[in-house]
């Protein structure tokens, strides 16, 4: 299959030793901002299918080559994740017996670092929310397929390592005083690794905003996941987008 690389750069003055006719280099000046570059690439783009990936990843021999072998298979689902040992949170067992798992939870079916979409999946998300620059951006997505009744799935022959905790710089850990409208919810449970980042609470925040408070979304949640097995999930968009 014809294929071909568009990589979005942060860095202006990064400069690359390959060059090959497939690639096309983007450099925004502007700040990074995750879902904005994304869609930039998105834009720039006039394939049938979108890979949308981080650079930290290691890819597995015939990754891709088990993931389409899923979604040729199943036309009836149009966003993919592929699965990383390491990280994922799915049991084992399931892992083991099961070509896909279909589902929406972040770090078990739904890994915003490395997303497999087919281009209808834009023409009814048209593009994905630049509020979220970074943080809350997997959930956000999540949200948007569920919204729009649009099935996901981990294929879990597909391996992709995900070098996060080796890539991710060491921040010192600073004092900051907590936003006013941060939500109760991760103060009262103590979420340390929420609290100590001031821009991860903010996601949260703008999260909160657009799909609404905690309890209620769990409400709505349940009732669009419950329409989706009755082949009502058409509905979708009413239920979660309704505060």
């Amino acid at each position: 299959k014809s294929y071909e690389i568009i990589l979005v750069e942060s860095e202006l003055n990064s400069i690359y030793n390959f060059e090959f006719p497939q690639l096309k280099t983007i450099k925004p000046e502007s700040e990074f901002n995750f879902h904005k570059f994304l869609n930039i690439g998105i834009k720039a783009s006039k394939a049938h299918n979108y890979i949308l990936s981080n650079n930290d990843l290691v890819f597995n021999e015939n990754w891709l080559v088990e993931l389409f072998k899923v979604a040729d298979k199943h036309p009836e689902i149009n966003s993919f994740s592929p699965y990383d040992k390491q990280s994922n949170k799915l049991p084992k067992s399931c892992i083991e017996t099961k070509d896909y798992v279909c589902g929406y939870d972040i770090q078990k079916h739904l890994t915003g670092w490395c997303i497999f979409t087919r281009s209808k999946v834009f023409s009814k998300l048209k593009s994905l929310d630049e509020r979220f620059g970074f943080y809350y951006a997997d959930f956000d997505y999540a949200m948007d397929l569920q919204k729009y009744n649009i099935k996901h799935a981990l294929v879990t022959n597909s391996e992709v390592l995900h070098l996060e905790s080796m890539s991710t710089e060491k921040v010192e850990k600073q004092d900051f005083e907590l936003p006013k409208r941060t939500p109760k919810y991760i103060t009262e449970q103590n979420w340390t690794w929420v609290l100590e980042n001031k821009n991860m609470i903010e996601g949260l925040i703008i999260f909160h905003d657009k799909w609404g408070e905690r309890k209620i979304l769990k409400l709505k949640l349940y009732i669009a996941q419950r329409l989706q097995s009755l082949g009502l999930g058409i509905f979708n968009r009413f239920i979660l987008t309704n505060k």
